[in-house]
């Protein structure tokens, strides 16, 4: 087999190393293919490595791979895999890295203590509250007051909902205020989609964008929106953004940007958005991801299926 992750290091001793029957280890390959599928899909180049997966220029360091990833490949099985596919797919990947972890070839796996959410009962609500909001836009504001780009990231994030890399990769053009929409073709996993933005979101980037220190930045140019120490955003800088805020807000709970994304869609849903609208703003293939999002899904379990 072909692939980022079959040619890897980590594929080869997994299969020196598990004690697992051959036709179990030719069962696991083909449930590993969608997770190298994957891989490919976000644009993963170059020799694979789980500690230092991302590389943030801001602090010169290099970062592991983290359950936001892991959430979009989740998201990938939603959309592309049957229910027992997608459920055998997660269990599957969780063990791979499990025995990688046991051998000291990652140092931690993101799906460790992560239950299967391909197993129903096990789905939970990601968003975060009303109130833990406006705990984050609050100290967003408190952090960063001048500039406002952390005010900003939370705004956008909890009413557009981009992923991870999307955000990162946003640029001005992509902002298109004549029709209140942004267009996501940059980052993106899936095809070339809009989200629109509310009134809020849109004075908020006028603001943004013509302050001083933002027009240095571009010198007129289309550079990414979101900035630090002459860098663009890395997702594992806004991750580590979105830590440094949930604790001067005082949230206990982990917040992850694929948390946001998911608040946003709990924020529609709670101000009677129709389920096809919040599947056209998180621009899922399909309703039943939607559903999944949403606190409606106990009801709605035989439909998901």
């Amino acid at each position: 087999m072909e692939g980022i992750l079959f040619s890897s290091i980590y594929f080869h001793k997994w299969k020196e190393l598990n004690a697992l029957k051959p036709s179990t280890v030719k069962m696991y390959s083909s449930c590993l293919k969608a997770f190298d599928d994957y891989l490919g899909l976000v644009g993963w180049k170059g020799e694979l490595d789980f500690d230092k997966f991302y590389y943030s220029k801001i602090h010169d360091k290099y970062a592991p791979i983290d359950l936001d990833f892991m959430d979009g490949f989740i998201e990938y099985l939603h959309e592309n895999k049957t229910k027992s596919q997608a459920k055998l797919g997660f269990t599957v990947v969780k063990s791979f890295m499990d025995l990688l972890v046991d051998y000291d070839l990652m140092e931690y796996n993101p799906l460790r203590h992560f239950k299967n959410p391909f197993y129903y009962e096990s789905f939970r609500n990601r968003a975060l509250s009303e109130e833990e909001c406006l705990k984050l836009l609050k100290a967003a504001y408190d952090l960063d007051p001048f500039f406002q780009q952390y005010y900003l990231i939370i705004l956008l994030q909890t009413t557009c909902g981009l992923r991870a890399k999307e955000l990162c990769k946003l640029t001005v053009s992509q902002i298109d205020f004549e029709h209140n929409v942004i267009v996501i073709d940059k980052g993106r996993k899936t095809k070339i989609g809009t989200v629109r933005m509310t009134d809020a979101l849109q004075k908020k980037l006028r603001e943004y964008m013509n302050h001083p220190y933002f027009i240095a930045w571009t010198k007129e140019k289309d550079k990414e929106l979101f900035f630090m120490k002459d860098n663009p955003f890395t997702p594992s800088d806004i991750n580590k953004l979105l830590d440094k805020l949930r604790r001067k807000a005082r949230i206990s709970r982990k917040v992850t940007n694929h948390d946001l994304r998911a608040t946003m869609a709990y924020l529609l849903y709670k101000e009677g958005t129709d389920y096809k609208s919040i599947q056209r703003q998180l621009r899922h293939k399909k309703l039943k991801t939607t559903l999944g999002y949403l606190p409606i899904h106990v009801e709605l379990n035989g439909y998901l299926d």
